[in-house]
C-alpha cells in the first residue's frame, strides 16, 4: 500500500469517531453557556466583549466565541456551536501528525494519530462546544514548533510564539505558565541543546504580545475594572488556588483524580505508557536522538498533568493536553519494539470505529434521557411564534433521581437561551413574570402549582398551559397574559 493512499486511511479513521457531533443540540451547564454567549454576540454584532442574557459574561477567553460565530451564522445552532471543538481537535491530530513524522517517520506519525484519535477523553470533549479543545490544539503546536527550534530551525520558535498566544486567547495565562516550565525543565535537563534556546526570543516576544493583545487591549479599554476582576482575578488566579467552589475538589482524592481519568481516557494506550516511559540508559538502547525526544514527551504530559493536579479547580477536561504527548510516546515504544507493527495499527483503527459507534450511541441517548432535546423542542416551538420569553424556577435545586441513584444539580439550561435566540426574563419571582405580561413561561414540572394560578387570578391574569410538541416529560410551557 502507497503512504498516500495508507494517511488516507488513517485520517478517515481518526476523524471518524468525531463525526456525528450535529445529531444532538447542546448540554448544559458549559457548553449552554458558549452557545447562548455567541448567540448573544451574533445578535449584536459583538467582537470584544461577551455577552449572556444581557449582561458582560468574562468567564472565558474570546477564542472560542471568535471561532464559533461565524461557525453559528453559517450553519445553525446544531452543526455550528460544536464545530470549532472538531475542527482543533482535528488541527490537534495534524499537529501531533507533523511533529512526528519530523521527528521519526510515517508509521510513527499515522500511529501516533490513530492512537490520539482512539481515546475516549479526546472523543468526549471533542464533541462538546468547549474552551479545551482550542487550548488543546494551541498547546500541541507551540510544544511541537517549540522542540523544532531546537534541533532543527531556531526560526520555528515564532509560530511557538503565535501558538502560544492564541493559547492564552482560548484559555487565559494557563498556556504560558505550562510552556515556561516545561522550557525551564528542558533547559535544565538538556545540557547538550541549551545553545540552541538562544536566539527569536525578542520577536517572538512581539509576537506573542500582539496576539494576546488583539482581545486582551480592547477587552480592558471597553470594560475597565471589570475586565481585571472578573476575569483575570477571578477566572484565572481565583480558580487555580481552589477560589471556585463549584470546581473544587478537597482531601486525598483531589491528588489522585487524573489518574483514573488518564488511566480510562486513554484506554487501551493508557496500559502501555509505564512501558514506554523513558529511563535512564535508554539512549543506549533507543539511540541519543530518539531518547532526548522521548525525555521531551515525558516532560511536557509531567508538567502539565502535576500542575492540574496540584491547582484548586479540578474538571476532567482539564487534564486533556497530556494525552498528545503519551501517544506519541506510545506509537514509538509500539514501533520500536513490535515484530508485527501491523496489529497496532488494526487495534487503533478498530478502537477508532468502536468509539464512533459508542459516541453517538451514548450522546443521542442522554440527549434525551437527560431532558435537553425536550426543553430544546419548546423553546423552537416558542421561537417560531415570538413574544417575551421567561425561565422560571430553572435551577440550583437537588433533583433525587430515585432510590440508590444519583442527584442532580439542577441548572438554569443556558442552552435554552441560545435555541430561543433571545434574552429571557430569569426569575425565581412570579411576580415579575406577571409586571412583563403577556409572556411565555418556561419551566419545569409541578413548579407552576394551583397558588400560583390563583394568585395571578387575582391580579388579573391568566396562565395557560400549553402543549407543544416533545413536551410535557420533564418541562412544561405556559402562557401568561
Amino acid at each position: 500500500m502507497s503512504v498516500r493512499r495508507r494517511w488516507l486511511i488513517v485520517w478517515i479513521l481518526a476523524c471518524l469517531p468525531l463525526l456525528g457531533w450535529w445529531l444532538y443540540g447542546l448540554f448544559d451547564v458549559d457548553e449552554g453557556f458558549y452557545g447562548a454567549v455567541v448567540a448573544e454576540m451574533n445578535r449584536r454584532g459583538e467582537w470584544i466583549t461577551p455577552f449572556y442574557n444581557g449582561k458582560p459574561w468574562f468567564e472565558k477567553p474570546i477564542l472560542l466565541y471568535w471561532l464559533a460565530k461565524p461557525c453559528m451564522a453559517l450553519f445553525g445552532d446544531m452543526v455550528g456551536p460544536r464545530l470549532p471543538s472538531v475542527l482543533t481537535t482535528f488541527g490537534a491530530y495534524g499537529s501531533i501528525a507533523w511533529f512526528a513524522k519530523r521527528r521519526g517517520d510515517d508509521r510513527i506519525a499515522q500511529l501516533s494519530v490513530l492512537m490520539l484519535a482512539g481515546c475516549l477523553l479526546v472523543v468526549g470533549t471533542g464533541r462538546m462546544m468547549m474552551t479545551d479543545l482550542p487550548l488543546l490544539l494551541c498547546l500541541t503546536a507551540a510544544m511541537a514548533t517549540f522542540w523544532e527550534s531546537l534541533v532543527g530551525k531556531r526560526s520555528t520558535r515564532l509560530w511557538t510564539a503565535a501558538w502560544l498566544g492564541l493559547g492564552v486567547l482560548a484559555k487565559g495565562p494557563v498556556a504560558l505558565i505550562l510552556f515556561v516550565l516545561i522550557a525551564g525543565w528542558t533547559y535544565w535537563r538538556e545540557k547538550s541543546l541549551r545553545p540552541a534556546f538562544a536566539g527569536y526570543w525578542a520577536p517572538g516576544t512581539l509576537i506573542l504580545a500582539i496576539v494576546i493583545g488583539a482581545w486582551y487591549g480592547p477587552a480592558y479599554m471597553v470594560n475597565g475594572q471589570m475586565f481585571v476582576q472578573k476575569f483575570l482575578v477571578e477566572q484565572n488566579i481565583g480558580r487555580f488556588t481552589g477560589g471556585d467552589a463549584a470546581h473544587t475538589l478537597g482531601g486525598i482524592q483531589s491528588l489522585i483524580l487524573y489518574v483514573p481519568i488518564l488511566l480510562l481516557g486513554m484506554l487501551p494506550w493508557s496500559l502501555f505508557v509505564w512501558r514506554a516511559w523513558p529511563r535512564r540508559g535508554s539512549a543506549e538502547v533507543a539511540g541519543a536522538d530518539s531518547a532526548s525526544l522521548k525525555r521531551y514527551l515525558a516532560t511536557w504530559a509531567s508538567v502539565i498533568f502535576l500542575f492540574f493536579t496540584i491547582s484548586g479547580a479540578k474538571l476532567p477536561h482539564y487534564v486533556l493536553p497530556v494525552i498528545p504527548p503519551l501517544a506519541m510516546l506510545v506509537a514509538m515504544d509500539a514501533m520500536e519494539r513490535s515484530a508485527n507493527p501491523k496489529k497496532w495499527f488494526v487495534s487503533a483503527g478498530a478502537t477508532c470505529v468502536v468509539l464512533f459507534l459508542v459516541a453517538n450511541g451514548v450522546f443521542l441517548w442522554w440527549y434525551g434521557a437527560s431532558g435537553q432535546k425536550e426543553v430544546h423542542s419548546i423553546a423552537r416551538y416558542v421561537r417560531e411564534r415570538g413574544g417575551a420569553v421567561a425561565m422560571y424556577q430553572m435551577g440550583r435545586r437537588q433533583k433525587e433521581l430515585g432510590t440508590g441513584k444519583l442527584k442532580l444539580q439542577e441548572t438554569s439550561l443556558p442552552s435554552v437561551l441560545m435555541v430561543l435566540d433571545k434574552d429571557a426574563l430569569d426569575t425565581d419571582d412570579l411576580g415579575e413574570i406577571m409586571r412583563s405580561a403577556p409572556i411565555w413561561v418556561i419551566t419545569r414540572e409541578d413548579r407552576i402549582t394551583g397558588k400560583d394560578v390563583a394568585e395571578a387570578s387575582r391580579a388579573g391574569h391568566t396562565i395557560t398551559e400549553v402543549k407543544p410538541p416533545d413536551g410535557d416529560d420533564h418541562y412544561r410551557l405556559y402562557f401568561l397574559k
